[in-house]
């Protein structure tokens, strides 16, 4: 009889911890990829994730018209049938590759977030049992990082925070799962270690002997989402935060229908800042140097811009 093959998914908004998250995992006994992303400024100790994978991601998404901070919900639909075959053949492929027999194979990639069905349908295929953390950071702090790293507006990054934290809570509720929030989890990794046990999988007994993460490695703590976000947005990313955090206490159908209620209460302010969203999408395509990320048509984007900030001008004042 074939032995029993698991994936556990970090699934959480970039600049949430998500790469702590999972060097905590990997000392837990999850398989880390064969090819390992190198460390960078902004992640002195590794992100943790898998090189070939999550520069599939980003063609992915190319793909579809689409980049890591396009607010906007992804659509494989808008890749020609072909070309999306093809990906997902590569996908499988690199999977694969990566983890070769891997009984526990750590996948790890704020990108997935924005596709998790089609991620449950590759790994599925591949024989993987797949299972959930879910990476959760304040907004404030989140939208305070971007900022540093990636100069973005906080309201735009809030919004693409929920939009992250949103797919990612409601495409895993049939899986086993558990939420760990940023701040527990590097003040008391060891509580954190014994509630991921709790996944199926070949998880090691005993902690490792030495701490995994590094307190002095975080940044931007104890900041207010009115102050970050402003009266409007902000009380709405706080309680979206709020019931997501309260996963860990009780994973059930009213959590859930708290978590809908808030998630609704953010969307209504992005339906009505949709010209705003797009305005500082497009922004960001036209000014960024990677070439998966840029804009595709860039005199075509530079006329939708003018025009979008023709209508914010235009638009009668609140």
């Amino acid at each position: 009889m074939p032995h029993r093959r698991y994936a556990c998914l970090v699934l959480g908004m970039h600049r949430s911890g998500t790469s702590a998250l999972a060097h905590l995992l990997a000392e837990l006994g999850a398989d880390l990829p064969l090819r390992l992303n190198p460390p960078g400024p902004d992640n002195p100790e590794g992100y943790f994730e898998p090189a070939a994978l999550v520069a599939l991601h980003d063609r992915l998404l190319a793909a579809g018209g689409s980049a890591w901070f396009d607010f906007k919900p992804f659509a494989l639909g808008a890749i020609p049938a072909e070309a999306a075959r093809a990906l997902l053949a590569e996908m499988a492929q690199v999977i694969a590759e990566d983890y070769p027999d891997a009984p526990l194979a750590l996948i790890k990639d704020p990108r997935m977030c924005r596709f998790v069905p089609l991620a449950r349908e590759v790994l599925g295929a591949l024989g993987l049992e797949v299972a959930v953390v879910l990476a959760l950071r304040h907004p404030s702090e989140v939208a305070a990082s971007l900022a540093r790293r990636d100069p973005m507006s906080a309201t735009y990054a809030g919004f693409l925070w929920a939009r992250h934290v949103i797919a990612a809570e409601r495409d895993s509720r049939d899986l086993p799962r558990v939420t760990v929030a940023y701040a527990d989890m590097m003040a008391d990794w060891r509580a954190t270690a014994a509630r991921i046990r709790s996944l199926p999988g070949p998880w090691r007994v005993e902690d490792p002997a030495d701490a995994p993460l590094k307190a002095e490695l975080r940044h931007h703590r104890g900041l207010d989402a009115v102050e970050t976000f402003g009266p409007r947005l902000g009380p709405r990313l706080e309680a979206l935060h709020e019931a997501l955090t309260g996963l860990a206490g009780a994973d059930d159908a009213a959590q859930h229908a708290r978590i809908d209620a808030a998630a609704r209460a953010v969307m209504a302010i992005a339906t009505r800042e949709s010209d705003l969203l797009e305005a500082e999408y497009l922004h960001r395509r036209l000014s960024t140097p990677n070439p998966l990320w840029a804009s595709t048509d860039p005199a075509g984007d530079r006329a939708a811009l003018a025009l979008l900030f023709d209508a914010l001008h235009r638009a009668p004042a609140p």
